[in-house]
């Protein structure tokens, strides 16, 4: 079936597990399809991974709208390039740790040249037990330092849906970046819509604020609740976009918060967080800024769980790292 095997049923081959509700992944098929049937310009791409990242129902849909290039995924990169120079809407389909091997492409082929090329990042920060090669947990420093690129990450399921017809809709590169695993849904009610470079509050607090992207955002609004049981009133704002940083949202968070936290499931050099604390530091804003990122190392591998504990991204210790941060009398 695949060349990763969960626990199955030996007579019926079977999984044990089933899958409740649906994954990232699910949504982006499901998303990719609806969007391809109504707009004939998109085509999709994949470097020998139709199933893992979700391709499979639209190649079935659309076979002629379907490339699998085999395992090169700068060939991928460039063949999407060249695909959308001529008029077509390109979906790249790639796991985060893949997309590594097509940096050059990326960079030159597609946004030097400002192409609407879309970049539907799979598997985007911890992947759990695939090992120390599959974490992705380098995209968010290797996409954000090339210009011309949009680079966003959703918090929620119907969040990811509406970046990727955002996306298919924009005339320039966008990256998307999503985690493995089962979709969010939290926030079922908060739907704003996506536009270039507007972060999304979803609490308003006066001592602390959390400024988190993408898998993170759920960890702030935890952390939230922790710091509230401890009477400190919390801010969480959904960013969004990793590149461009909402600068109005972040001049306003830091002119009415003693402590802005940034959280992201990536490391710290060349993150998320190193860019906002860049920004803040250039504007001459001189709040407290706490980088909740993950060290500068190689992951190991381990569950998801098991990981963000050992790394420090887990609710209970970016409160506690918090709370340390924080003036006594608070």
């Amino acid at each position: 079936r695949f060349h990763g095997v969960e626990p199955f049923d030996i007579k019926t081959g079977n999984p044990l597990k089933k899958k409740e509700f649906p994954s990232y992944t699910d949504v982006f098929s499901e998303k990719i399809c609806e969007l391809a049937g109504k707009n004939k310009r998109i085509v999709a791409l994949t470097a020998a991974m139709p199933d893992g990242t979700g391709l499979t129902k639209f190649a079935k849909e659309f076979p002629k709208r379907f490339f699998d290039v085999g395992i090169a995924e700068a060939h991928e990169v460039t063949s999407a390039a060249g695909m959308a120079a001529a008029g077509l809407k390109p979906v790249v389909a790639v796991y985060s740790s893949f997309l590594q091997r097509a940096y050059d492409q990326v960079l030159h082929d597609v946004c030097a040249q400002n192409l609407a090329v879309v970049f539907a990042v799979d598997r985007a920060g911890l992947v759990g037990k695939d090992g120390a090669t599959h974490q992705g947990i380098f995209d968010l420093s290797y996409l954000s330092s090339i210009p011309n690129l949009t680079v966003m990450a959703p918090k929620i399921k119907w969040e990811l849906s509406d970046m990727l017809k955002f996306a298919i809709a924009a005339e320039e590169p966008v990256a998307i970046r999503y985690p493995r695993g089962e979709a969010c849904d939290l926030w079922k009610d908060q739907r704003a819509p996506i536009q270039k470079g507007c972060a999304e509050v979803l609490a308003e607090g006066t001592e602390v604020a959390l400024f988190a992207i993408g898998s993170m955002v759920e960890t702030a609004w935890q952390v939230r609740k922790k710091l509230a049981e401890k009477g400190i009133p919390t801010t969480v704002v959904n960013a969004r976009f990793a590149m461009p940083l909402d600068k109005n949202c972040l001049r306003k968070l830091a002119e009415s918060h003693p402590l802005l936290v940034t959280m992201e499931e990536n490391v710290a050099s060349g993150g998320f967080g190193e860019h906002v604390a860049a920004f803040l530091e250039e504007e001459a804003l001189h709040t407290k800024v706490l980088r909740i990122a993950i060290p500068d190392c190689f992951v190991e591998h381990g569950s998801v769980g098991e990981l963000k504990k050992a790394l420090g991204l887990d609710a209970d210790s970016v409160t506690e790292k918090i709370l340390a941060e924080l003036p006594e009398e608070l």
